[in-house]
């Protein structure tokens, strides 16, 4: 489980930022902007390498910085005063001995010695530095020259990670995020990808298919596509309405989701978010994440159904460590709940 995070520089954190954890459940309180939400994305950044569910190595952005940082350089560099090149740093230490893991690679090596855990760096790619600094010296830089920067993701023990490489794994659970087209597509791919089988994925596609192929023969469609064709006067071929059988259109991507007969999309806000934990937690990911990040789980939840989904989380996910942040300070008293 992870001991403590130090930040740097990254997002809403300026300069260095220290939090220590718990085993079981933790909680962060604060306003809006207070910084709750850049802690769970740094934790799941250095244990991921992903940043909103894309990885971070190929897509660098200047945002990813401290405003403030980035803005005090940049008027350094136009005035001519040195300046070191921001960078970010997020060190996530560790409270059980991992060989794999174990080294000094870490900032605060003087005062701990040896320790586990892992770190992930974005600075300037010594590689470029004679480029860079050409590029400094020509003056009236606008913007953090980011193309000359690098992600470097190691463990303490002064190795390189990989995902596969990383033996702690972390599930981020925000129901106010989507990247998707739509609120239903999130959990049919959720349900596909983690809760089915290979045997039941088939039965499922071949049953798409049928409908598919059903709905060209409908007399209905044929009368239709008749009328279609006679309208072109400027060709003789057939014209006609039909649906894509091609691999690019997948069923999972066509079907909606349903609450008692109602799509996903036009149910409360409130349902919306329960069925995103639930199904955000059930998912295989989930399952084998020994570290759980939860933002905002309040989010159009009444007392009682929160009380409810909280109750859920603490009995049947006691083994993990759970990171939660909150705007509402009486959740607090949920850890203290039978």
């Amino acid at each position: 489980m992870i001991r403590s995070v130090k930040i740097e520089n990254f997002k809403c954190i300026k300069g260095s930022f220290t939090l220590d954890f718990k085993k079981g459940i933790n909680i962060l309180v604060g306003n809006n902007e207070a910084g709750k939400s850049t802690i769970l994305e740094a934790i799941h950044l250095a244990l991921s390498g992903i940043f909103r569910g894309k990885l971070v190595k190929g897509n660098l952005t200047q945002y990813l910085f401290n405003y403030d940082v980035v803005k005090e350089y940049i008027e350094n560099v136009n005035n001519e005063e040195a300046s070191e090149p921001p960078y970010i740093l997020i060190e996530l230490y560790l409270d059980e001995v991992l060989p794999i893991l174990e080294g000094d690679k870490f900032s605060e090596k003087k005062t701990l010695g040896k320790t586990s855990g892992i770190a992930l760096k974005i600075a300037l790619d010594e590689k470029y530095n004679e480029e860079y600094e050409s590029l400094i010296k020509s003056g009236n830089i606008e913007s953090l020259p980011i193309e000359y920067y690098d992600v470097e993701w190691y463990s303490f023990a002064r190795k390189a990670l990989t995902s596969r490489s990383i033996p702690i794994k972390s599930s981020f659970i925000d129901v106010g995020f989507s990247k998707f087209r739509n609120g239903s597509d999130i959990y049919i791919s959720r349900i596909v990808q983690n809760i089915l089988d290979t045997e039941e994925k088939t039965k499922v596609a071949q049953a798409y298919r049928k409908v598919k192929e059903t709905f060209s023969k409908d007399q209905s469609i044929a009368d239709i596509n008749s009328k279609i064709t006679n309208i072109s006067k400027l060709s003789n071929k057939e014209i006609e309405l039909t649906v894509d059988l091609g691999s690019s259109s997948t069923w999972d991507g066509s079907l909606i989701t349903q609450l008692d007969k109602i799509p996903f999309d036009f149910i409360g806000k409130g349902e919306q978010s329960i069925i995103k934990t639930d199904l955000a937690l059930s998912n295989k990911r989930a399952e084998a994440s020994s570290i759980i990040l939860i933002e905002e789980p309040e989010c159009h939840i009444s007392h009682t159904r929160l009380n409810q989904l909280l109750n859920n989380i603490k009995n049947n996910y006691h083994d993990k460590q759970i990171i939660l942040s909150t705007h509402d300070a009486s959740i607090v008293s949920w850890t203290h709940l039978s």
